[in-house]
């Protein structure tokens, strides 16, 4: 699943930065375009229906964002040859989204967190959860305290859907690296009255056929895209493991969801466990879902 376009949506905060450099050095891995969006915004303010803001401010804010824009393109096609841009007019998220939709060849679309919001690292900034929430395509968020190294280490739960599936490849496609290491997660969910929130062992009558399931669906994966594989299984709530292996070691440097698994949310939502995962991972995440 070669990627033909990259969407990366920066704000001009650090972290924005840091996902459009991300976003470079993949465009450049899969000779693909790098498209680099920025949507200035200025929310309405009017009095008696008037238009308060003078024109000049307008025309101020317009210039030094189209100069800034400008300049990061340049820092971008110092990393890779295959750069445009796009200056939008518009609520940020709504725009990003418009901009994927139109444009079918836009398979993945990057951007960061703790960006302009100010909002701390338990929750996404409000126009990169929108995207990831509306995109027509695969989303990758990279939080403002991601490290810069490859992606070797990449946690994946699974599900056994079509969805995380499709996250495992596309995880594997991604940034293939000589030392990577993929340890798939499957979480099996007891009833609620016996439902724990810690780490419990796994009765091998109940996660035996699990576990052989991982370890074939793994082998499949790396026979086209080599890893070493490890399979976990681990009884609770799936959203509460996965953060918990996340919390046990640090080393994880990707997450890869799906958006569309047992949870039968619709597009407008993504599942719970994939949200609370977006939400609270700490490490880039990808979201994988097929293009519409």
């Amino acid at each position: 699943m070669p990627f033909r376009k990259i969407l990366c949506a920066i704000d001009f905060s650090e972290g924005s930065r840091k996902a459009m450099v991300r976003a470079a050095r993949l465009a450049k891995q899969h000779d693909c375009e790098l498209v680099v969006a920025h949507a200035w915004y200025l929310p309405p303010a009017s009095v008696a229906g008037e238009f308060v803001y003078p024109s000049e401010l307008v025309k101020g804010i317009i210039d030094d964002h189209e100069r800034e824009l400008a300049s990061a393109v340049e820092d971008a096609r110092k990393l890779t040859p295959r750069v445009s841009m796009k200056m939008l007019d518009g609520e940020p998220w709504v725009k990003i989204v418009e901009v994927a939709e139109a444009d079918p060849d836009i398979d993945l679309v990057i951007l960061g967190t703790h960006g302009r919001t100010g909002l701390g690292r338990v929750f996404l900034g409000s126009v990169a959860e929108m995207v990831v929430r509306h995109a027509p395509c695969s989303a990758l968020v990279i939080p403002n305290e991601a490290e810069a190294s490859a992606f070797a280490r990449i946690l994946c739960p699974i599900d056994f859907s079509e969805s995380s599936r499709r996250a495992l490849d596309l995880a594997l496609e991604l940034e293939p690296t000589s030392a990577r290491t993929v340890t798939l997660l499957h979480v099996v969910e007891p009833p609620r009255v016996y439902a724990a929130e810690g780490a419990i062992d796994v009765h091998p009558g109940l996660g035996g056929e699990s576990q052989k399931l991982l370890e074939t669906w793994g082998a499949t994966a790396i026979a086209k895209r080599p890893a070493k594989l490890a399979a976990v299984v681990r009884i609770g709530r799936p959203a509460t493991q996965i953060l918990a292996m996340l919390g046990e070691d640090k080393s994880f440097e990707l997450v890869a969801v799906g958006s569309h698994g047992r949870t039968g949310l619709q597009r407008m939502l993504l599942g719970s466990v994939a949200e609370r995962v977006v939400r609270h991972a700490g490490r880039p995440v990808l979201v994988a879902r097929p293009r519409r």
